[in-house]
């Protein structure tokens, strides 16, 4: 009974590590991605764009990052009734609420570039988490386990 308990902590604080590094992968990406296309908007001239990101966002990135990771390796790796697809529809119905409630907060609406931040965080959110499933999905298949873990993956 203690060992079946050890294994659950390990495996509950494995998954707490692994989503901390999913999000801050996604965040990552969320601010190289926005940086970027602000960049080349700016070099072509189709854009007014400053080289930084508000602080707004920052925060906001943070928080989104965390919560869509956490989804994705929830809905993922924890629901086994249902199928793919259904999975990852509702992972992308979740992921889509969380930045379409961001874009409801005064501090980011009112911020200069705030579709762009946010098109960037769900870009990146997106292809995280679909690289997530689909590794996990092909697991599944390989070797008849489910894993989330990134160092499992």
């Amino acid at each position: 009974m203690m060992k079946k308990m050890k294994d659950m902590k390990s495996k509950h604080k494995e998954l707490e590590m692994s989503i901390k590094a999913l999000g801050a992968a996604m965040f990552m990406a969320t601010v190289c991605l926005y940086l970027l296309v602000g960049g080349v908007a700016f070099l072509l001239g189709r854009e007014e764009f400053q080289f930084h990101v508000p602080f707004a966002f920052l925060i906001q990135g943070l928080i989104a990052s965390m919560a869509a990771s956490a989804a994705w390796m929830l809905c993922v790796g924890n629901i086994k009734k249902m199928g793919f697809a259904a999975k990852y529809l509702m992972v992308m119905a979740i992921t889509l609420a969380l930045f379409g409630m961001s874009a409801l907060i005064p501090a980011i609406r009112s911020t200069d570039g705030v579709w762009l931040w946010l098109a960037s965080g769900l870009v990146a959110t997106v292809a995280f988490g679909t690289a997530i499933a689909a590794t996990s999905e092909k697991r599944l298949k390989k070797t008849g386990t489910r894993s989330v873990l990134l160092w499992e993956l």
